[in-house]
């Protein structure tokens, strides 16, 4: 009888054991893709270029592109990348600095076009084409200062956009 009453007594847990059962593991969080998420906020960069453009030749402020490219690299790079950048933070920033340049510089080059088109047959009779008229004004500084204005409104735009985004994927945290 002493056998089945120590077996009866192993059977149960005693107050021990229930500190050696473990809680289920959390799963783990998936790597930061940060190479795959670059690519992806590059998309947004590449639509933001267009969309300022035709936002600019319709007439209107384009500098509001700027924040739609702050936002759209930072979803999209979340979602190629598996989780919000945190390693790829800076970069990810870097991308969004590229395109509100690229943006900037796609609607200076859309009004040099323009002009070269207003005046074609001054220029070719100069033997100036199209190409090397923009690379030869594109980064004239008397030009560019004619562009101030819509300049700075760009840079606070990506500011803007990146201070939104940012504090709404801290405040998901």
């Amino acid at each position: 009888m002493s056998n089945d009453s120590n077996l009866g007594d192993s059977a149960r847990p005693g107050p021990d054991a229930a500190a050696t059962i473990a809680a289920p593991a959390a799963p783990a969080a998936p790597p930061e893709r940060v190479a795959l998420g670059l690519l992806a906020s590059l998309l947004a960069v590449v639509g933001g270029v267009v969309l300022t453009v035709v936002i600019w030749r319709a007439g209107y402020i384009a500098s509001i592109t700027s924040f739609v490219i702050a936002t759209g690299a930072v979803y999209l790079y979340t979602a190629a990348a598996g989780s919000p950048p945190r390693k790829g933070l800076v970069p990810v920033v870097l991308v969004i600095a590229l395109g509100v340049v690229a943006s900037f510089f796609a609607i200076v080059v859309s009004d040099l076009l323009d002009a070269y088109d207003l005046y074609a047959t001054d220029a070719q009779a100069l033997g100036i084409d199209k190409r090397q008229f923009v690379m030869d004004n594109v980064f004239d500084t008397e030009l560019l200062a004619e562009y101030g204005k819509d300049l700075g409104m760009f840079v606070l735009f990506a500011v803007l956009g990146i201070f939104s985004t940012l504090r709404r994927l801290w405040a998901g945290r």
